[in-house]
Parts: C-alpha cells; sequence; structure tokens
C-alpha cells in the first residue's frame, strides 16, 4: 500500500520554544514549514521557566507581547542578587526595544504562545505526531516517516530540524554523538505560590551563598516562583520531607521569605533530580539539531529558554539564503551553525556548571562583582546573565587575578569574615589554581572533543509529566 507523502521546505521536529520559534521565524520568509510534536498538548514540561531581556525582546519581535500581558505576565525590573556575602539590589540594564529584565513564565502558558505564532505565520503545525524514522536517499535525510492518530505518512523535505530537547528523537535516529559532558551536582525543584507580596517594583531574587542557591520572583497568572537547587546531602531530607526542606530554604532567603510571609502554595513542586550538561554534534547532511536537542547545560543559569530563541533567530535567515542552493550549500550552512554554537555557548556553559556546583563559588567571582559595582557596573554583570556579554568580558584574567590578590591581602577571608589573621591563603590558591585549571580542561574538551555514544531512541519518550509523577531522573508531586 502506497504510503501518503508531503513536501515542505523544512521539516521541524519539536513544537516547543525552540521549534515553534524556528518555525515562525521560517515561515514568515515563505518557506513551507512544517512543525511536528508528538504529545497532544503542550502543557507541563520541565524548564528553569526563566526568560531574560533578551528573550523578552525576542518574544516582542515575534509579536506575542500582547499575549504575554493578558496572561498576567509581569516583567521583572530589578534585581536582588546575592553572591556568597555580596549582596546588590539594581536595576535590570535596558536596551532599545527591551521589554523588562527578567519574567517567569510558565512552560503550559508560553509553548502555546509560541506554537500559535508559528501557525499565524503560516506553518503546519501537527500535535499527536511521532517521529518513527528519519527518510535517507543517498545517505542523506530527506524527510521523516511519521504516525498520527495509527496512520502512517511520509513529510519529505530538504531540511529536517530536531528541536525535541534532551531526549531528542532527531538526534537518536540522526546519530548525533554527545561530548564534552558533565554531570549535575545539585537537583533543582521548583513551585508556585499565589498571595505573594510583590512589592513596588517587580524583582527578580538571584541568591546563591554557601550550600544554597535559590531564585524568586512574580510569574504570570499572579502566581509567585519558588527554585530551590539543594546539594547531594540534602536529599534525604528532600525525600522524606520535601515540602518541609522547601520551607526552610525559603526561610533561609530573607526577601523570598517577606514575599511569601502570607502567600500559600498553588501548585505541585516540580523537580529534577539527574541530568547531564552536554554538546551533541550539531548537523549532519540534511539535519541539524537546535535547542536542547543539541545542547544543554545546568539549569542554574535559567538559560533554556533564552538560548533556543538565540538558536532559532541565527538559524533561519541561513537556512533560508542556503535551501534555493545545492544541498552541499545547506549543509555548509547547518555546519557553521553548529561552529557558531559551540563558540558562542562554551563559556556559558562553563558558567552555568560554576552556579550548580556544589558548596560555595570560588572566592574570586563575587570579590570580582563587588569591584564592578563599586565601578557603577553592575550593569556587566547582569548582561553576562542574559548572555549579553560574554565571560571573558566580564570574568577578565586579569580581574580574577586582581581579586585573587585582594583577597590574599585580607588573609584569604572575605570582607564578611572581619579583619583578622587569615588561614585561607593556602586554600584560595588551590582554588584559584582549581579555576584555572578548569578553564583549561573545558577549552580542551571542546578543541578535542571526546564522544561518547549517541543517544538511544525512546519510542514511548512524552513531553508531559509521568503519569505517575515520577520517573528515573524527574520527580513531580
Amino acid at each position: 500500500m502506497t504510503v501518503p507523502s508531503e513536501r515542505f521546505d523544512v521539516v521541524i521536529v519539536g513544537a516547543r520554544v525552540a521549534g515553534s520559534s524556528l518555525g515562525a521565524l521560517l515561515a514568515r520568509r515563505g518557506l513551507r514549514v512544517a512543525v511536528l510534536d508528538q504529545a497532544g498538548s503542550l502543557g507541563f514540561t520541565l524548564s528553569s521557566n526563566i526568560l531574560q531581556a533578551d528573550s523578552l525582546a525576542f518574544l516582542d519581535r515575534l509579536g506575542v507581547t500582547g499575549r504575554l500581558r493578558d496572561a498576567g505576565v509581569t516583567p521583572m525590573t530589578r534585581v536582588d542578587m546575592r553572591l556568597e556575602d555580596f549582596r546588590v539590589h539594581a536595576r535590570f540594564p535596558q536596551r532599545p526595544g527591551d521589554m523588562g529584565g527578567a519574567a517567569c513564565i510558565r512552560r503550559e502558558v508560553l509553548d502555546p504562545i509560541v506554537r500559535d505564532a508559528a501557525i499565524a505565520a503560516g506553518a503546519t503545525v501537527r500535535l499527536d505526531t511521532r517521529v518513527t524514522e528519519l527518510v535517507r536517499e543517498h545517505g542523506r535525510v530527506t524527510g521523516v516517516r511519521v504516525v498520527r492518530e495509527g496512520a502512517e505518512s511520509v513529510l519529505h523535505a530538504r531540511l529536517v530540524v530536531g528541536a525535541d530537547g534532551r531526549n531528542s528523537t532527531v538526534a537518536a535516529l540522526a546519530g548525533a554523538r554527545p561530548y564534552h559532558l558533565t554531570t549535575n551536582e545539585r537537583r533543582y525543584h521548583w513551585t508556585y505560590f499565589e498571595g505573594a507580596d510583590l512589592g513596588d517594583t517587580p524583582t527578580f531574587v538571584f541568591h546563591r551563598w554557601g550550600d544554597r542557591h535559590m531564585l524568586g520572583g512574580p510569574a504570570d497568572g499572579g502566581l509567585y516562583i519558588v527554585g530551590v537547587s539543594p546539594q547531594a546531602h540534602e536529599t534525604e531530607s528532600f525525600r522524606t520531607d520535601l515540602e518541609g526542606s522547601i520551607a526552610a530554604h525559603i526561610a533561609a532567603c530573607e526577601p523570598i521569605a517577606t514575599a511569601l510571609a502570607d502567600a500559600k502554595r498553588a501548585t505541585r513542586i516540580y523537580g529534577i533530580q539527574r541530568f547531564q550538561g552536554y554538546f551533541r554534534e550539531a548537523s549532519g547532511p540534511g539535519w541539524v539539531l537546535i535547542g536542547d536537542a543539541g545542547h544543554f547545560k545546568d539549569p542554574a543559569g535559567g538559560r533554556g529558554i533564552g538560548d533556543a530563541f538565540h538558536q532559532a533567530e541565527r538559524l533561519a535567515p541561513s537556512v533560508e539564503a542556503a535551501l534555493t542552493g545545492p544541498v552541499a550549500a545547506l549543509d555548509r550552512a547547518t555546519a557553521e551553525f553548529g561552529r557558531w554554537r559551540n563558540r558562542t555557548y562554551a563559556e556559558y556553559y562553563g558558567l552555568a556548571a560554576d552556579l550548580g556546583v556544589a558548596g560555595p563559588i570560588a572566592a574570586a567571582v563575587p570579590e570580582v562583582v563587588r569591584r564592578l559595582h563599586a565601578r557603577g557596573r553592575i550593569g556587566d554583570v547582569l548582561d553576562l546573565l542574559s548572555h549579553r556579554a560574554t565571560l571573558l568580558e566580564v570574568l577578565t584574567p586579569a580581574r580574577v587575578l586582581g581579586a585573587t590578590g585582594r583577597l590574599l591581602m585580607r588573609g584569604g577571608r572575605s570582607l564578611a569574615d572581619g579583619p583578622g589573621p587569615g588561614s585561607g591563603r593556602g586554600a584560595l590558591l588551590r582554588e584559584a589554581g582549581a579555576l584555572a585549571a578548569t578553564e583549561v580542561r573545558r577549552r580542551k574538551a571542546m578543541w578535542r572533543p571526546v564522544y561518547g555514544p549517541a543517544p538511544a531512541v525512546r519510542r514511548d519518550h512524552r513531553t508531559e509529566p509521568h503519569p505517575s509523577g515520577r520517573t528515573e531522573q524527574e520527580l513531580n508531586r
């Protein structure tokens, strides 16, 4: 029996923020685009749910700011940031076209809005559509075989894009190997409260001190997000008393505790227990990966959504330009996208891992931030967190060495320790040496990648929570 087939310029597998945003951009350029997702609806999915200034500006360019406003999204204009003993209140730096410094938007709200933008742009969006095979001709991917409502069909395209997340079917079927792997040292839990006191100005709380890492701020629908990153030694307490453990962390963070003094929890507590960061081979003949399908970093930096938008906006014009030429030109364009991705995100990958490390962060980092703030340049640090500045533009070797020297002159002590004979000089020097060694190792991992096996195809994967609320890696309760 003949299997029905259709032809598109581009088939995108994955209809969440990476896939639908790319679909919207390509469709606006007049391309025939199909966006597919095996989920029946775009509901909850594991995510930091945090967007920075660049992401809000992108969504405004996409034309969905009105939809976000209707959903009760509250852009945050100030930040309360703590790095160990240094704490600062500041306004987010803004550029022309910015809509705020940060926002929290639940994925069950954000993803359908971005999907609708793709539909409005002219993309064909089909949910409940499972990719079972990559169609190949002469060693080149030329489409996908799918099953929808029990019926099989083939969608042909000059380019297949995998935008289907960490458990990417396209990455598995294409044999995209991972490299530069990192293993998490912290878990991440988040939940939402109602009735929070937001104060006079919507403020994003980002506190990282000792063994604690917390974030908080207003979310869509009048809610308030709280994110907690416990360490391994807290596993048992979080397992036996999740709600009490979350409450203890909240009580230890003054601005979040104040905001939630008269609030009550409005949703389940969600979490991710074990994960790996990675880069995957980004492209091959007829295929390319974007978003978490191709690169995933520790969620401590809250950049998954922003990176997806950033990659979509980079990839769309190069695909448009190359589609009218020979297939070799398209392959060169996707290969160059992969090289750009690696150059762009290597530093931020390390930064996210450093924020997610167990225990305190390196003492030189808050010392550098303290000095920048004293010079009226705290905006540089906030631009780093929104990927508008690079790590080496902010934490320059000269600044890190200067910070280390100042700490050594204080006897290896932070300002919070006060005066006194230092006993931490040796530890500080070892820490500085470890920072340098880690940077060398990370650069080597990108220059000379050691590949792991390609991911296996997960035929039963879904983006909604598991019915039991618990899987090997994920926790929702």
